[in-house]
């Protein structure tokens, strides 16, 4: 039978994910996607060839991808094509899909959700594919570790690796050949530290620049740091540092290419009520991502784009 595994390019729950799959599925093949209208066309393209120039059938798993509402109609068409075909599919995922997304796609995907936000996709396909298997469920807890910032374990850097890998032009051979080392029990060894050592220098640099840009605005009662991003940071790790360096309550990470990346500090706001104030906005509470629509070398436009959302999202009481 032949699968296909759809996970989440950015992040340790993206590549643990796919790996849970791969242990599952060793014959699989796994493609790594963001989020937003372009990766679900790029999605829709990867599914047509697959069900449409092959008499045979099987499985496509779309793990930690989050269904918005702008992507119904796109995903409806795709899934209704590739179910013809003879094809089936389940979607893993723990971001907070809304009623009408999931009465729209439950009858053409097997539909895996966490409603208790206290799991990450990785937990879920763990339970889910392989609820006995060791390594998956390790894979699951350190996943699990990375996605909710619990620290209650040592993990290698390689959600900074990830982030490194994603500059490269063959990156979905870089990622899917770390889920297939996962899936061997190699979590870190020479080539990915020195792949490593040469991302920490861009790092670096990387930090020094950005910080340049910073501006913190108060928006309400939160003092909210917006900052150009850079491919080599990773901005969960990096808004840490952010926040201990600034106080802030609130970071947006805004990028050439019209995307921005928000966390928070405290529970006073929800990065995802942000979002949601942003083209193509989603995710969770405490991390969220969209696009804006000012010309990024406008950065007067894009803050004052950003902040409005902010101030949209503010509750009441701040």
């Amino acid at each position: 039978m032949k699968v296909m595994i759809f996970s989440h390019e950015s992040d340790l729950d993206g590549l643990y994910s796919a790996a849970i799959g791969l242990l599952r599925y060793p014959q699989a093949m796994t493609i790594f996607l963001g989020y937003g209208v372009e990766n679900f066309q790029k999605l829709g393209n990867f599914i047509y060839s697959a069900t449409h120039y092959s008499s045979e059938r099987g499985l496509i798993i779309i793990a930690d991808l989050g269904l918005n509402d702008d992507l119904i109609d796109t995903c409806k068409q795709i899934f209704s094509d590739a179910i013809q075909n003879g094809w089936k599919i389940m979607w893993v995922d723990h971001h907070p899909w809304s009623q009408q997304a999931i009465d729209t796609v439950k009858s053409l995907v097997q539909i895996v959700l966490d409603v208790s936000g206290n799991k990450c996709t990785a937990d879920l396909m763990h339970e889910t594919l392989l609820p006995d298997n060791a390594l998956a469920g390790w894979l699951a807890r350190m996943a699990h570790t990375m996605d909710f910032f619990t620290k209650d374990q040592y993990l290698t850097p390689i959600s900074e690796l990830i982030r490194y890998y994603q500059t490269y032009p063959d990156f979905y051979d870089r990622l899917s050949g770390l889920a297939r080392k996962t899936t061997k029990g190699i979590l870190w060894d020479v080539e990915m530290q020195t792949d490593y050592n040469d991302y920490v220098r861009l790092r670096d640099g990387a930090k020094e620049q950005v910080y340049a840009t910073m501006q913190i605005r108060q928006v309400g009662r939160l003092n909210v740091a917006y900052v150009q991003s850079s491919p080599y940071l990773q901005s969960s790790l990096f808004s840490e540092e952010v926040f201990a360096r600034t106080n802030a309550d609130l970071v947006m990470f805004y990028s050439m290419k019209g995307k921005v990346s928000i966390r928070r500090n405290n529970n006073s706001i929800s990065c995802r009520d942000v979002a949601a104030n942003l083209p193509e906005g989603g995710g969770h509470a405490y991390a969220a991502g969209a696009t804006f629509k000012s010309d990024p070398a406008d950065i007067p436009a894009v803050i004052s784009e950003l902040e409005a959302a902010v101030i949209k999202a503010l509750p009441s009481q701040l």
